[in-house]
């Protein structure tokens, strides 16, 4: 099993693409997905309601650049 984190600051396009290629089949249904907003709050938060029911959703208060990011989602990871 594994985490996936995908740190994002606005790039409502990408984190589309990235969400649904892991949700439809690249990553294994065992696996998690963890999402970190990076203090910006934009049309990124459409695109996460679409996909709520699998992933989890982590925030920073304000940017703090994404070796930060990465770190909060490790934190926070529960598998390898």
């Amino acid at each position: 099993m594994i985490s996936l984190i995908i740190p994002t600051y606005r790039n409502p396009e990408c984190l589309d693409i990235c969400l649904r290629s892991a949700v439809e089949g690249q990553i294994r249904d065992d696996n998690e997905i963890i999402v970190v907003v990076d203090g910006y709050v934009d049309e990124s938060e459409e695109v996460l309601s679409k996909y709520k029911d699998s992933i989890k959703v982590l925030r920073l208060e304000e940017n703090q650049g994404m070796q930060m990011a990465l770190n909060l989602g490790v934190m926070n990871a529960t598998n390898e």
